[in-house]
């Protein structure tokens, strides 16, 4: 990062402190993304399931 303090600076125990914090927080960003775009892509079979397949053959 741009504003952390120097390697020789920091204790070893904030870098532990950091990294577990980095862990709790876990990939929220990514699922939520991965949730989003499979939203995306089941709508839109739906849709093309209603609107096409669905009056071609009746």
């Amino acid at each position: 990062m741009l504003n952390s303090p120097p390697l020789q600076d920091r204790d070893e125990d904030t870098e532990h402190r950091d990294v577990a914090a980095i862990i709790r927080a876990g990939p929220s960003g990514a699922l939520t993304l991965a949730a989003i775009a499979t939203a995306i892509v089941v709508t839109c079979w739906f849709a093309f399931y209603l609107f096409v397949f669905l009056p071609r053959g009746s």
